[in-house]
């Protein structure tokens, strides 16, 4: 099973993602599930770094991506990230929904 952890701030904003394991949907090569969760959250990060402009600390493994965002005060950039961070999440939550056995989300809150 993947399981994606979603870092927010107490304001509600993402700040960090950690995705673990694999799908186990279907073999190595051919797993969909894994195909989209890595598509998602990877895009999401080349947007965050080439889009957003941001410096991102990363880690990208077998079976693990994770990363954090920074702290942002330009309320442009902030936007941007907010766009490309909220709509992976969409897109997470909606292969969650589709794919329940193989993939679980869950949101961590500052506190």
């Amino acid at each position: 099973m993947i399981t994606v952890n979603i870092f927010m701030s107490e304001d509600d904003k993402v700040i960090g993602l950690e995705v673990t394991g694999h799908a186990d949907y279907s073999e190595f090569g051919s797993d969909i599930v894994c195909s989209a969760v890595s598509a998602l959250t990877q895009t999401a990060l080349l947007g965050l770094i080439n889009v957003a402009k941001l410096d991102i600390k990363y880690c990208i493994d077998k079976g693990l991506l994770r990363f954090s965002i920074p702290h942002i005060e330009d309320r442009d950039v902030s936007l941007k990230a907010s766009a490309i961070v909220d709509t992976m999440v969409m897109g997470l939550e909606n292969i969650s929904k589709n794919y329940s056995p193989y993939i679980r989300i869950v949101v961590k809150r500052e506190v």
